[in-house]
């Protein structure tokens, strides 16, 4: 009886081992290939296009210091987004009122854009007069 409680034992430590290494092996696979995606997709320039850890720190803390501004505007967008499934899966199709939610959609995306490119743009004159 003290044999089969040790095999037991055994037997479950290396189905738990083999789960883990499965979820490990499936995670690895997955970020390698959302890495090659984002090579094919964005090109070679998508690892330039990156600002350093320091930077990136600084712009996630002006964000969320701005967020009283930023949050409205994302749900604006995401309001507008789904005005576009809306009219899209509409029936019958609207081709007119398709493409006047794209136009809204497109206002919302600009006036988002525009908020967040001022703030990142206040943080990189605030970090360019630290340096010099």
């Amino acid at each position: 009886m003290e044999r089969i409680k040790r095999n037991t034992g055994r037997i479950a430590l290396v189905a738990v081992l083999t789960v883990s290494l499965l979820g490990n092996a499936l995670t690895a696979g997955a970020l390698l290939r959302f890495q090659s995606m984002r090579a094919d997709l964005l090109g070679p320039a998508a690892e330039d296009a990156f600002f350093s850890r320091e930077i990136r720190k600084d712009l996630r803390d002006a964000l969320a210091a701005n967020g009283d501004t930023l949050r409205p505007a994302l749900r604006d967008l995401a309001s507008t987004r789904a005005a576009i499934v809306a009219a899209g899966t509409a029936r019958p199709f609207d081709k007119a009122a398709v493409e006047a939610a794209m136009e809204r959609f497109r206002g919302d995306a600009d006036t988002t854009l525009r908020l967040v490119q001022d703030v990142v743009l206040v943080v990189l004159v605030a970090r360019a007069s630290e340096d010099g």
